[in-house]
């Protein structure tokens, strides 16, 4: 799997409260001379408000499908898996990433 480089442009939010990002991708090279440096190609990178990010990932017990015995038995939300992945852009630097 490879990865790939946005720059993270206007925010916009929409009717119905629907948040809309104008991302614009980059070629690797724009994104290594932008990072100061050579960026691993195998993960997703983007710049936020001009600073360097990447993406975690992690997975966690579905919100709605809790069960009041401690299990999730699943639901439409996670596809009756009872678990669900969430992602977000985290910085960089706070990581401590090696290219």
């Amino acid at each position: 799997m490879t990865g790939r480089v946005i720059v993270r442009g206007e925010t916009t939010i929409g009717e119905g409260g629907t948040i809309h990002h104008d991302d614009q991708p980059l070629t690797w090279g724009e994104a290594d001379a932008r990072a100061g440096r050579r960026l691993d190609r195998r993960r997703n990178w983007a710049f936020v408000e001009g600073k360097l990010c990447v993406t975690v990932s992690w997975t966690q017990p579905c919100s709605g499908c809790s069960c009041p015995y401690g299990t999730n038995e699943g639901c439409d939300e996670c596809g009756y898996h009872g678990k669900v992945r969430r992602a977000c852009w985290a910085p960089a630097s706070a990581l401590e990433i090696e290219a």
